[in-house]
């Protein structure tokens, strides 16, 4: 009985570590992003398995268009050449600008069309010139950039979306001792009545 207590408790625990939304709020240059990114939630590297859907509001700072993902209309595809450069957290998406080579581009209405496409990249010419570091918008006019360094934040979960996992230890601990003190005191009851 105790053990399946303890199961049912961390099987529940387990499902609150589901699918995280990311809102991504950018500033790129006179253009912006602003929407949600969706992943399974893995916590550390992702990949592009772990990036489930996405619904973005491109701005080149003249015209405006939305990237869907596979679940919310689906007029977008997703390039990912990132290796270890996308990280996520229970509470952030981030991208390491100064990692390996590499990059995540969502355009739409296919990858290489040349418009509608928000990116982040190394060094390589995912969307950008060789070279550039950072990130670049486009819609239909113009392209907006910002160089950028370091592990940047590019997306942030809703507040109390998923405990940390440093958090549902503690719990676990906490629910797995309750339990052992009260499996020794119905012990020791027994113990007494029969003596």
């Amino acid at each position: 009985m105790k053990l399946l207590v303890i199961a049912t408790f961390f099987g529940a625990m387990s499902a609150l570590c589901g699918p995280i939304t990311y809102n991504v709020n950018r500033t790129i240059g006179a253009g912006s992003v602003s929407g949600t990114i969706q992943t399974d939630g893995t916590v550390g590297i992702l990949g592009s398995s772990n990036i489930l859907d996405w619904n973005l509001l491109l701005n080149d700072g003249t015209a405006s268009f939305t990237n869907l993902g596979p679940a919310s209309g689906n007029n977008s595809e997703m390039l990912f050449t990132a290796t270890t450069n996308l990280t996520a957290t229970p509470s952030q998406l981030l991208f390491d600008f100064d990692g390996p080579l590499g990059g995540v581009m969502f355009q739409s209405p296919f990858i290489g069309s040349g418009v509608n496409y928000w990116c982040v990249q190394t060094t390589q010419a995912l969307c950008v010139a060789a070279g550039f570091v950072g990130e670049g918008v486009t819609v239909s006019s113009s392209l907006e950039t910002s160089a950028l360094t370091g592990n940047q934040v590019i997306g942030t979960a809703a507040t109390g979306v998923v405990p940390e996992p440093s958090s549902l230890a503690l719990i676990g601990l906490g629910v797995t001792g309750l339990l052992a003190r009260r499996a020794g005191a119905g012990r020791t009851r027994r113990q007494t009545a029969t003596a």
